[in-house]
């Protein structure tokens, strides 16, 4: 007999891992929609740099 577990699958929050990696959040992340905010976060650790103001600029 197999007994399996089920455990529910939770993302991450991106926020609070950009923080945990790279320290406070910068200022002007205030000035985001919060979908914009997440996306943003996930792309800085995917990259594995901190954020710059121009990466949310329109290119």
């Amino acid at each position: 007999m197999v007994i399996t577990l089920e455990l529910p699958f939770v993302q991450p929050d991106p926020l609070q891992g950009y923080v945990r990696r790279f320290g406070d959040l910068p200022a002007w992340f205030d000035e985001l929609s919060p979908g914009t905010a997440r996306q943003l976060a996930r792309q800085a650790l995917r990259r594995g740099t901190p954020l710059a103001q121009a990466d949310h600029l329109p290119g």
